[in-house]
């Protein structure tokens, strides 16, 4: 989870469920997330540069998404956010972003004597033969705009963070395919030639025409891995389907669609290649519990369990072998789940790719280790039994109220726990500090000040599923919720979750608040 920074949720087009195809909002709804960080031309912020990534060639964007997300490439936001997030769903982003083309602003004045504006300009444009190492311009094009598809332009950036990148590209903080020519040309260069060349770049304005020379306009002086290969876009090598929508049965998409809307995949992928195979730790005041295999693996997975016996998990909080369930598996929450829609929820984990993967025991503290001692905490703090309507109610209420407390099981984090982990749920979505992470989560009611109070029903709605609206951007553990799971909601499902929200009584917290107003979310 990534606390106390603010981080673009790249919440995209991408290969949706069946009955959410007609209502996905646009593309450009869809990035005011990243936006929000990255801003139109670049934006900088207490925790560093977030560069420009309008305008930028269509593969090197991927292929630096796929950097992010493989780890290749390190930065703890982004590392996080593009965790779950298949090659064809990386495409579509690089592809909207590539088209985009907001004016560039001018250059900061720089500082550096004209001797080194000199200097760095044949580096720029001549190289330096003495060290065998190519023009800047001979890869980067003489504009210094790039090359489609995979070079970047050098320009329209400032120092800092040009100086920043070459920095990890010398210390290997920053890798590329092989061979990886940044980092030999960067090594073969002194900091001064370096500091240079970024004082020259950083001092130039962007010209008229900033696009990136066509593909093929220029003869690369060297054979580099970023300019000839990139990661096939394919459906089936991580998630948000690790099973290709379109071969799947009425009922199995209807259970991919809840998958989402739990985010099962958020707690257990530990290794993005093996998604729901498990072994993520969760972190809980008493130790550490490892989410399970949830692959139709026979040995270490959910390929022995029977439909009753993974209703029974779901319903009862009970496993296949009679165990208690620990708590820090939402059972409390999706106990409200009908069987039919657990049903279906199995029947699209039984397609996942089968991974042999064992799940390591808990780490806990005596007396919480003690499986059968749950039963005490049980009988305090689990009431088992479906969801029921309220009559009283219209049905898109209804669906609300089942979506936010069943699946999206918010009550997890929103509403605060006692001594023991039991939720308070007299003071249900009052707000609650998440344990372990001391983030603040804060009132999902309608409190004017902690909560929802001045938000209308299509601003919740539009932050649930974009992850921005007027009033907020996501922060800290709400943006893996949003990126992972609440952005895939169809549009009559936020609806309805925003009708709910919106109708609950103003209720403050009752805890202190441990982030501060710039830094909630939801």
């Amino acid at each position: 989870m990534i606390a106390r920074l603010a981080i673009a949720t790249f919440v995209l087009f991408s290969s949706l469920p069946t009955q959410a195809q007609a209502t996905v909002p646009d593309m450009a709804n869809r990035v005011q997330a990243c936006v929000a960080c990255h801003g139109a031309e670049g934006r900088a912020s207490a925790e560093g540069y977030y560069p420009r990534i309008a305008g930028k060639p269509e593969g090197y964007l991927y292929n630096q998404l796929i950097a992010f997300r493989d780890g290749s490439r390190q930065h703890a936001a982004m590392n996080g956010i593009v965790l779950h997030l298949s090659n064809d769903y990386l495409l579509q982003m690089a592809k909207y972003f590539s088209t985009q083309n907001p004016p560039y602003p001018a250059p900061a004045k720089t500082t550096a004597t004209a001797a080194e504006l000199e200097q760095g300009k044949r580096l720029v444009f001549e190289g330096v033969a003495s060290k065998k190492t190519p023009a800047c311009a001979s890869c980067h094009g003489q504009a210094l705009t790039g090359v489609d598809p995979y070079t970047p332009g050098l320009i329209g950036l400032p120092r800092d963070y040009l100086n920043a990148q070459l920095g990890k590209w010398q210390n290997e903080q920053r890798k590329a395919a092989e061979p990886d020519c940044m980092h030999a040309l960067v090594k073969a260069l002194s900091s001064e030639e370096l500091n240079t060349a970024t004082a020259y770049l950083a001092a130039q304005p962007v010209p008229e025409n900033p696009k990136a020379a066509p593909a093929n306009s220029i003869q690369f002086p060297l054979k580099c891995g970023t300019h000839t290969t990139t990661a096939a876009p394919n459906r089936n090598n991580t998630s948000p389907e690790p099973v290709a929508l379109d071969v799947l049965s009425a009922q199995e998409k209807r259970g991919a669609y809840l998958a989402r809307m739990g985010n099962c995949a958020g707690c257990h992928t530990a290794n993005p290649k093996k998604p729901y195979a498990g072994g993520r730790a969760i972190e809980t005041p008493f130790g550490e519990i490892y989410s399970t295999n949830l692959t139709p693996n026979a040995e270490h997975g959910l390929g022995n369990w029977t439909t009753d016996d993974f209703y029974k998990a779901m319903h009862s909080g009970i496993s296949k072998n009679g165990d208690y369930l620990y708590p820090a598996f939402p059972y409390t929450d999706y106990t409200k789940m009908s069987r039919a829609e657990v049903d279906d929820l199995l029947a699209y984990l039984k397609r996942l790719p089968a991974i042999a993967q064992k799940t390591p025991q808990p780490e806990l503290q005596f007396p919480f280790n003690q499986r059968p001692l749950l039963a005490v905490w049980r009988a305090l703090y689990f009431t088992e039994g479906e969801f029921k309507s309220d009559t009283t109610q219209t049905a898109l209420w209804n669906r609300g109220a089942y979506l936010v407390n069943g699946p999206g099981h918010c009550a997890a984090c929103h509403t605060p726990r006692n001594t023991l982990g039991g939720l308070k749920n007299n003071l249900n979505l009052s707000g609650a500090t998440i344990p372990v992470l001391n983030w603040f989560a804060p009132a999902l009611n309608n409190h004017p000040v902690h909560g929802l109070g001045k938000w209308s029903e299509a601003d919740i709605a539009q932050y649930l599923q974009s992850g921005v609206n007027r009033h907020a951007a996501t922060y800290g553990p709400m943006s893996e919720v949003i990126a992972h799971s609440l952005q895939f909601a169809t549009a009559a499902d936020t609806k309805a979750m925003a009708t709910y929200l919106k109708s609950l009584p103003a209720q403050a917290p009752v805890e202190k608040e441990s982030t501060g107003l710039g830094e909630r979310t939801l």
